[in-house]
């Protein structure tokens, strides 16, 4: 819709990113420091088990995003829709949950009651959808609401009644439920249409779009079951589930174009597109940044026992930066294309389409990186090669996978939509983060010891952020006019009603 405000929403996603960064953090500690390393790697392989199934959603909210952008009233079909695949899709879950607990001989009870956050996920995902071209803000509410509910619940059942990995899945349940009610509250209005068999129709017959462009993601997390297959190991996962907890942080830099999607689909104006990058750098830089200087205060906060991942944090936040960048650039693609409009569009037109390239390239892109990761896994396989190490190189290969498909996509955006990346910008932020970067540093190493226990760490872990986080404000705002800028636009859109 024309009137989605991209920096209003952009400025809301990213606070809210980071508060619920902060909250997460907080049950990712409960949860680290109660479950055991092999609970931990369960952990992480449950939630990539609900991804594999969840892959059908997108046939509902990738064409609702864009129905909705454009006028269309389509969202109590899609929700309706959401449900009936949910059914077919907890039946696959059940299938590949009784599978792996006879592999890696696991407990089942957990794994079986994960198969709740399947119908929540796709309800959750299509009311997404509809929030982030009604009002993208709405999806920032439901995180928070997601996040903050975990904390008291995650306290409660992990750490004072002491379940365990069952605890910290009731939670994840319990706390979805409240982003889904939030989630329809706020997107009640675009619920009261009549259902449209017609356009459920439109949906099967080009239902092999977004299910192409969801399998990418499919092909990408067979990383995590490739990794304990190979090695028949949980550990690995929880090393890899604790430092993606870290390097997820730069992601969250990446709402602040959550909004650029929907009003390039609605206006198509290239200058809200090269506006966003330069607010997005401005964020996404120093967070990187941050994610490296404190990778091992961050992880000796979650457990001790996980510090010497901290190389794997390292090339994990990198690539998340690439990642964000990459998928700007990719909706950028999608938003100008416009072989949707014509509902007799061929199955040709569609394959020559942007909608059917972008998620080829990710394919390649997903498809070179569990490739190389299962042959280096089979190459080492019998040696003494440490857990660590193995995740090391494991990160390697998914950045070095990662960094060709964003530089072909920024290409691709300037070629063919004029669309210029702010590189002298860039440049500052960069400047002004190196030397913040240093003053983390010096004052993280004058005040943490490992000794410490975790309530004395994490003050001084935060004094020390905020210290950096001071003088790169002050620095970008004294040298660049676009810092300035973008401050009296916050304060600006602070005071729009």
């Amino acid at each position: 819709m024309s009137n989605v405000r991209v920096t209003y929403s952009g400025l809301i996603a990213f606070v809210v990113g980071i508060a619920s960064t902060i909250t997460g953090f907080v049950f990712t500690i409960i949860v680290t420091r109660r479950l055991s390393p092999e609970d931990l790697g369960l952990w992480t392989l449950i939630g990539s088990l609900v991804s594999y199934v969840v892959i059908i959603e997108p046939i509902i909210s990738y064409w609702t995003s864009r129905q909705i952008a454009r006028g269309e009233k389509v969202g109590k079909t899609a929700v309706l829709t959401s449900g009936a695949f949910s059914a077919a899709a907890t039946i696959a879950y059940f299938v590949m949950a009784i599978y792996i607990t006879y592999v890696l001989k696991t407990d089942a009870t957990s794994i079986f009651l994960a198969s709740v956050l399947v119908p929540l996920t796709f309800l959750g995902n299509t009311l997404t959808g509809i929030s982030l071209s009604h009002k993208p803000h709405a999806v920032s509410y439901g995180m928070i609401v997601f996040e903050i509910a975990k904390l008291p619940l995650g306290f409660g059942f992990v750490f004072i009644g002491q379940m365990g990995l069952f605890g910290a899945i009731l939670a994840t349940i319990f706390a979805s439920l409240a982003k889904i009610i939030i989630l329809l509250i706020m997107v009640r209005q675009e619920l009261y249409d009549k259902i449209n068999l017609q356009t459920i129709r439109y949906w099967l017959k080009l239902f092999w779009i977004p299910l192409y462009a969801s399998f990418t993601g499919l092909i990408f997390s067979l990383d995590v079951l490739i990794y304990s297959l190979l090695t028949n190991s949980l550990i690995g996962l929880a090393y890899w589930g604790v430092a993606n907890t870290i390097s997820n942080i730069v992601i969250h830099s990446g709402q602040m174009s959550q909004a650029l999607y929907p009003k390039l689909l609605a206006q198509g104006r290239k200058e809200f597109a090269e506006e966003n990058l330069k607010r997005l750098m401005y964020f996404a830089i120093p967070i990187l940044a941050l994610s490296i200087v404190l990778a091992k205060p961050a992880l000796f906060v979650l457990n001790p026992k996980y510090v010497q991942g901290f190389y794997i944090v390292y090339f994990l936040s990198i690539r998340s930066i690439i990642n964000i960048l990459t998928n700007v650039f990719y909706n950028i693609l999608a938003a100008y294309e416009t072989i949707d409009l014509e509902k007799q569009a061929s199955f040709r037109q569609y394959v020559k389409s942007k909608l059917f390239v972008i998620p080829t390239l990710s394919y390649v892109m997903n498809g070179s990186y569990v490739i190389l990761l299962a042959v280096f896994l089979i190459t080492i396989k019998g040696t003494t090669m440490s857990e660590v190490s193995m995740v090391i190189v494991w990160s390697i290969i998914l950045l070095a996978t990662s960094i060709p498909f964003m530089i072909y996509s920024l290409v691709l955006v300037k070629r063919q939509y004029k669309i210029n990346f702010p590189i002298k910008i860039v440049l500052k932020y960069a400047g002004a983060t190196l030397v913040s970067s240093v003053a983390i540093y010096f004052v993280s190493s004058s005040v943490l010891s490992y000794a410490m226990t975790v309530y004395e760490f994490v003050p001084r872990v935060i004094l020390s952020a905020g210290i950096g986080g001071g003088i790169y404000l002050g620095i970008t705002y004294a040298i660049d006019k676009s810092t300035r800028e973008l401050l009296g636009s916050i304060a600006k859109e602070l005071k729009i009603k």
